[in-house]
């Protein structure tokens, strides 16, 4: 059994991806850019917010001060509307119980901001984790591990004893460069393929496949 969990949040925990299409079209439409699908927000995440709105702004507008632009219109607007239509993917408000009863430490590392990840774990799960770190300047975005080894050492958890849990390569690669196990998660943003060729160490298809995997024998 893991004695620590760390989560990634957008895609692992929460279904944020309509909150964060919204936002950016609203952003698209605001300046008379071409709109995107959810599917091609979905490619898009997981590197943080500026680089969400880098790649769904048009070539001709990444100069910094258009971009600083486009960022401070973006979390103007998902300030006021990250819970619209996000929600827990099925399964995880359970998981998170009882993993909790069984004494497990758990926390959410991602690279959303770190006022929006707050606010928004704050709201779905009340009490639920031990630490919450979202994107903040002194340590670079995922897959760089710094953020991950400041969450190991706020908690005082070793890393034998810590599984890394995200629906990404960036997670697996976090988690792998922190020299931590990583369990890849097929609901979220990225295929299950992605996640077997990032080297996952362990595969789950839904929450029971995860608690197993969390409780199960560490190897």
């Amino acid at each position: 059994m893991y004695r620590t969990v760390i989560f990634d949040l957008d895609g692992t925990l929460l279904n944020t991806i309509g909150d964060l299409a919204g936002a950016g079209n609203w952003v698209c439409r605001k300046n008379g850019w071409p709109e995107h699908s959810l599917e091609e927000f979905m490619t898009m995440v997981g590197h943080g917010i500026p680089n969400l709105v880098s790649r769904f702004s048009p070539p001709e507008v990444q100069s910094p001060l258009f971009q600083m632009k486009a960022l401070t219109d973006f979390n103007e607007y998902y300030s006021q509307h990250n819970m619209d239509l996000t929600k827990p993917y099925p399964g995880i408000v359970e998981l998170l119980a009882q993993i909790g009863a069984e004494g497990i430490r758990m926390a959410v590392y991602s690279n959303k901001a770190d006022q929006f990840s707050q606010e928004i774990i704050a709201h779905f799960f009340p009490g639920t984790f031990d630490f919450v770190l979202g994107k903040r300047k002194e340590f670079p975005v995922k897959p760089d591990p710094a953020g991950v080894k400041f969450v190991l050492e706020q908690l005082g958890a070793k890393r034998e004893e810590t599984l890394f849990v995200g629906d990404s390569s960036v997670d697996i690669q976090t988690a792998h460069h922190a020299d931590l196990k990583a369990c890849g998660v097929t609901w979220g943003f990225r295929s299950k393929e992605s996640l077997i060729e990032a080297g996952a160490d362990f595969l789950a298809e839904d929450a029971a496949a995860l608690k197993q995997v969390i409780l199960g024998n560490m190897n």
